[in-house]
């Protein structure tokens, strides 16, 4: 943790060893089988009653599904079912859109299916996530009927199959109908031949709508009859679903400011819906199913993790019920990482529009804040899990809609540097772009007092992380690149020379009620990052674009963090100690901006531990009072990079005792709430807990709460391109696997891995340079896997404790703290006012107090001093106390 003299030295297995000589054995031959080899857990929600048909039903009960094209919500009914449509496009809006619930998405198509089913048994209904398949089945009248339900990103359709065990006992009536007719929509449904077609226009933005239902039956009659198909006598029949509007990827819609002319030019949505239709109509429901599979599992597949838990035997509503305290606790842990991965793969798909704050499932006319993108953590939380859970390429979707909707920015760029900066603008317009707050399909914001232009780079951070996790040069060149250099543009004119550093005039924390001020941490550090990523992609690719050298130049006058008078990492520049700055700010506050450049960003990690430790003091002093989803998911990650993680457990713990709602739905803060930011952020918290890599170091098991004492994971995707497993017992890495998709340097971290057996998987021994014990750097070949078994177990050193200042003399301090059993000697610290890192200032030290001796310590407005246990065998703990002395 601290600034060590590292030893290295060029290895061999062998030599360090002694065990391995001529003779290579693989993987096999020597005893362990591959992690990566193993195949996936079996996930699924299950129930044993429909979901209620209500809109509390939906939100807390009802089966969401989706492709990118649609989200799905599936009821499940026996006497009628009900399949709600969702798409992203279908937009309403009004002049005067305020407070909670206000027009935004609009519910696409309520769709029933009338059985008449009312004296059943043996019912069950479920969702198979291996397979991103759902089902119903159930008994009447000594006939099982069965269905499959299921979205198709390759195919452009939902499909449903309706079986009877018995031949002609499938009857039914579909009737697909238009929700909140009237108000600012209007349309008909109307059924021909073997189709019912539903179709209308959303007035104000002008959006012509339309869906298909295509009735494919085995056996029986079909009739048509107004806006319904009845089938009666089938022994199966295949519904095929097919949506979709005039909206169109173009600028247009967002430099257009009549909102009725947005989507002028673009044609009816007739031809493209009828033609996804009918090349899914001339394929076999096995077809089907098989292009699905193979599309959704390759991205689900990637990953798995078992933290020991037996599928459970009482229903997915019971098992939420009974959380923290029921036996299948562990289960519900693993259900919820996996389903936040299977919510992204449902909701953001290239060519479609991403995932908003409901991701893409809504009911209402009227949803939560519009269903609107937020840019002050949400749309940044959903896709965390993207790139660390190994799903970077659905990142794509918000790709291309980030490059439709910032030719507006550039607008607004080029207006608020004239504003704010006016010596900095350029006259032709070249002045980047900036970063909006709120977003929609159809219109996007320029400045809000909300949160401040960190919001850009925090959106050009997900770009910078799309590569770094990928490593594609091309992507880089053409996707990336472009995109963090025009966002260092707009910043390197916005910000303003304050007291010998380049500051964000006007700046604001998100959310929090002191808004409009100088230099927020949230908007320093993300221009920090940004300005950091760009010149990094510029070597790797070589360029001299012409302000390059001026962000060079800015980089450090950036000033990204201030260490408060409480040990903290200030919010505000003006606050001393913890939340002082103004009397409106809330200490236990659901944002938490000021650590961003801990999480998700690379600002803070274990090379900066001073920094780290106050990320600590903070996240202490923030409390877990918050009782908002989304952020006790972000405070998994901000605890799991501290290296607590029992203390992120408990926010996870918080999050699903608290607000998971039967169907795995995040409750947002009560009603219920639903908002799919927490579902999408809890996938990222646990991954931190599994793997980290922000410091570009591999790090398995960084956070392993000590509830999970066994497990395994495969999958998970490192920086660099580096996909990681591992398996544990006891608390220690078993086995260790790392996959170098593309080459490169591997710098792994664990405890005592440079004493470990390391070899491919073919059994070929593995040169490394071990950089202490903990560390080793191996020069990784494209396409092998790395394994590393035989690691010796570590015990970790316990920390002191309760470090105090018991006496100030001005130049000398009298420093006691409470011993740890484990220690030999202790090793103090000190970090001066905002220093990233700390300096030894003594060692050896047996007692638990010090008299610290230094001339400067009447100069020093602010140090904070540390102190760390070392055992006899050298080992120094990971952790200990800090204390802030201010100058008297």
């Amino acid at each position: 943790m601290f600034v060590r003299k590292l030893m290295t030295m060029v290895l061999t297995l062998s030599s360090l060893t002694g065990m391995y000589f001529a003779l290579e054995a693989s993987a096999a031959e020597q005893g362990f089988g591959l992690i990566t080899d193993q195949p996936g857990k079996a996930m699924r929600l299950w129930y044993d009653a429909p979901a209620p048909d209500s809109d509390l039903g939906w939100a807390n009960a009802s089966i969401p599904m989706g492709n990118g094209y649609m989200g799905i919500n599936v009821f499940g009914g026996t006497e009628r079912e009900r399949i709600q449509i969702t798409e992203n496009s279908l937009y309403d809006w009004a002049d005067k859109n305020s407070g909670l619930k206000r027009r935004g998405l609009n519910n696409f198509a309520e769709v029933y299916i009338d059985f008449d089913h009312s004296k059943t048994s043996n019912y069950k209904r479920g969702l198979n996530l291996n397979e991103g398949v759902s089902y119903v089945s159930y008994e009447q009248g000594g006939v099982q009927y069965a269905r499959e339900y299921f979205t198709s990103y390759p195919d452009k359709v939902m499909v449903i199959r309706l079986s009877a065990s018995k031949a002609g006992n499938l009857s039914f009536t579909l009737r697909p109908t238009i929700p909140f007719l009237g108000d600012g929509k209007s349309g008909s449904v109307s059924a021909k031949g073997d189709t019912v077609t539903l179709s209308g226009v959303m007035t104000y933005f002008n959006i012509q709508f339309e869906g298909l239902f295509k009735v494919i039956p085995r056996g029986g009659t079909m009739k048509a009859a107004e806006s319904a198909i009845t089938v009666s006598d089938a022994d199966s029949v295949v519904i095929l679903i097919a949506v979709g509007t005039n909206y169109e990827f173009d600028p247009q819609v967002f430099l257009t400011p009549e909102p009725s002319e947005k989507l002028k030019g673009f044609p009816d949505p007739h031809a493209k819906v009828s033609g996804y239709l009918a090349e899914a109509s001339a394929k076999s429901y096995e077809e089907l199913l098989a292009n699905h599979q193979a599309d959704y599992t390759e991205l689900y597949d990637r990953v798995s993790l078992d933290l020991g838990a037996a599928e459970p035997v009482i229903t997915t509503d019971e098992l939420v019920d009974a959380y923290p305290d029921g036996p299948s606790s562990r289960y519900l842990e693993e259900l919820a990482f996996q389903y936040g991965r299977y919510m992204l793969i449902c909701s953001s798909r290239k060519g479609t529009l991403p995932p908003n704050l409901q991701g893409i499932w809504n009911v209402y006319a009227r949803p939560p804040w519009s269903s609107q993108y937020l840019h002050d953590t949400n749309v940044q939380m959903a896709y965390a899990p993207a790139f660390c859970a190994n799903l970077p390429e659905l990142f794509e979707s918000y790709a291309d809609f980030f490059n439709v909707f910032v030719h507006q920015q550039r607008q607004y760029a080029t207006e608020y540097v004239g504003k704010y900066n006016p010596s900095q603008l350029d006259p032709d317009g070249n002045n980047g772009w900036s970063g909006p707050f709120w977003t929609n399909p159809y219109n996007v914001t320029g400045k809000s007092p909300v949160a401040g232009f960190g919001t850009g780079s925090w959106i050009a951070q997900m770009f910078w992380d799309y590569y770094d996790y990928t490593r594609d040069e091309a992507l880089l060149e053409d996707t990336v690149y472009p995109v963090m250099y025009e966002q260092a543009n707009f910043v390197s004119r916005f910000v303003q020379e304050i007291d010998g550093a380049l500051l964000a005039k006007p700046s604001s924390s998100p959310e929090q009620k002191l808004r409009d001020t100088v230099g927020t941490t949230f908007d320093q550090q993300m221009f920090y990052e940004n300005h950091h990523n760009t010149l990094t992609a510029a070597k790797i690719l070589g360029r001299s674009d012409n302000r390059l050298k001026l962000y060079e130049k800015q980089l450090p006058l950036l000033d990204p963090i201030q260490i408060g008078k409480s040990g903290q990492i200030k919010e505000f520049r003006q606050e001393e100690f913890y939340c002082d700055a103004h009397k409106s700010l809330d200490p236990h506050h659901r944002h938490t901006s000021m650590l961003l450049g801990e999480y998700p960003g690379q600002l803070i990690n274990d090379t900066t531990p001073a920094w780290l430790d106050a990320v600590q003091t903070t996240l202490t002093l923030r409390t877990r009072k918050s009782h908002i989803g989304w952020a006790r998911a972000e405070r998994i990650a901000f605890w799991a990079r501290v290296h607590d993680g029992n203390e992120a457990y408990l926010f996870f713990q918080d999050l699903l005792a608290g607000n998971l709602l039967h169907n795995l739905f995040n409750d947002h803060r009560g009603g219920p709430l639903f908002q799919a930011d927490a579902n999408y952020g809890v996938t990222a918290g646990v991954v931190e807990l599994l793997m980290q890599s922000q410091d570009y170091v591999v790090s398995p098991l960084p956070a392993l709460p000590s509830a999970w004492p066994d497990g395994s994971y495969r999958g998970l995707l490192a920086r660099g391109n580096f996909e990681v497993a591992a398996q544990w017992s006891n608390g220690q890495a078993r086995q260790l696997e790392v996959v170098s998709k593309v080459g490169g340097p591997l710098a792994l971290r664990y405890p005592n891995v440079a004493k470990a057996v390391i070899k491919t998987a073919e059994g070929q021994t593995v040169n490394f340079v071990a950089q202490g014990t903990d560390q080793v750097r191996i020069e990784t070949a494209k396409g092998q896997t790395y394994v590393v078994t035989d690691i010796p177990a570590c015990t970790p050193v316990a920390a002191p404790t309760e470090l105090e200042i018991a006496k100030d003399l001005k130049t000398q301090l009298g420093l006691t703290w409470t011993g740890s059993a484990d220690a030999a000697s202790y090793n103090l610290y000190r970090a001066v006012g905002n220093a990233p890192d700390y300096e030894q200032i003594a060692s050896g030290v047996t007692d638990t107090r010090f008299a610290y001796k230094a001339s400067d310590l009447k100069q020093l407005e602010q140090i904070t001093f540390k102190v760390t246990a070392v055992r006899a065998d050298g080992r120094e703990s990971d952790s200990g106390p800090t204390v802030v002395r201010l100058l008297p």
